[in-house]
């Protein structure tokens, strides 16, 4: 109420253009602990079709560029194998599943979800806030009874007091948001390539100019029914994944029963030590090939938005089982 006995009008909200679609959609309910256990198991399906498509055929990739002058040592072969298992517990289930994505802002994740949720806390923005109000927002305002918040509250200081870690961080932000851009436009483009360079086995009579073609072909109806939606995608393609898993823990299983049970030796860590060993300087540039096998995963987190973290869970255990 203001002097003259007059109502003051209440303060306008800052609303953006996606404000009003953003109120039509319940995030708690998609994003929290709420969701059924029905809606977790379908979003895990989507997400194989998704997210896993790409991290599931990754290690197919990874003997062939380790080894590109042949194979000199038998046991080299357990030691790639022990590192690509190692590998894939380490980084994709342990690190992601377990440690990067609960390090989201209110479900989102992602380098410019990160950066938004920093910008919250402490005024780091390289980029001047629409709204003044929210400019001068800072959780951390607040006396830190514990160390845990004192510790926070001397970062956020560090943070706003150095230009130089303002610049850093937006620049790893844009570095970070841009290859991931380039791995979502790159990746699909060499996959359908080298999958129609195979029918070449069979169909010699293939020009590379029609591999071409045929590759732009894929590629645009690929591309073209992304606009359906992810859930549409995700239904498309998550049977023809968890097929094709399925095919692969089969034929691993059948190879292992009636060949040799013995490549199990893998899980042994030692045969990654001695594989460096044996192979010196080698064995370290060998790393750059056995990388390949957890390409695809930082899209785990960058496609957080769409699920959750019991759905990654769920199916990242489905997944890798299969693998």
């Amino acid at each position: 109420m203001s002097l003259r006995g007059e109502e003051t009008p209440a303060p306008l909200k800052p609303h953006d253009s996606l404000f009003r679609d953003a109120e039509k959609v319940s995030h708690s309910t998609h994003h929290g602990s709420q969701v059924s256990w029905m809606r977790t198991l379908s979003l895990a399906f989507q997400s194989i079709g998704i997210i896993y498509g790409d991290i599931g055929t990754s290690p197919l990739y990874v003997y062939s560029s380790t080894f590109p002058d042949g194979i000199k040592n038998n046991d080299d072969l357990l030691g790639v194998l022990s590192l690509i298992l190692y590998t894939l517990f380490l980084i994709p289930m342990f690190k992601y599943v377990f440690i990067v994505l609960h390090a989201n802002d209110n479900g989102d994740g992602g380098m410019s979800a990160l950066y938004s949720l920093i910008s919250r806390y402490a005024k780091i923005r390289m980029i001047p806030d629409q709204n003044a109000e929210n400019a001068a927002v800072s959780n951390y305002s607040i006396e830190a009874p514990n160390s845990q918040l004192a510790r926070a509250q001397w970062m956020k200081q560090k943070l706003e007091s150095s230009n130089a870690a303002k610049i850093a961080l937006f620049t790893l932000t844009i570095l970070g948001t841009s290859m991931v851009i380039g791995d979502g436009s790159l990746t699909p483009a060499i996959s359908v390539l080298s999958a129609v360079s195979g029918i070449r086995e069979k169909a010699p009579s293939l020009t590379q100019s029609q591999v071409v073609l045929i590759s732009v072909a894929v590629l645009f109806v690929l591309f073209s029914v992304q606009r359906f939606g992810t859930d549409k995608v995700g239904y498309t393609f998550a049977p023809v994944i968890s097929v094709w898993f399925m095919m692969i823990a089969g034929i691993g299983m059948y190879n292992l029963v009636i060949h040799d049970i013995g490549v199990l030796r893998a899980f042994n860590p030692m045969y990654i030590v001695q594989y460096f060993a044996r192979k010196g300087k080698d064995g370290w540039v060998s790393l750059g090939g056995i990388v390949l096998c957890v390409t695809g995963t930082e899209g785990m987190f960058a496609d957080l938005g769409h699920f959750n973290i019991r759905v990654f869970r769920l199916a990242s255990t489905v997944s890798c089982s299969h693998r």
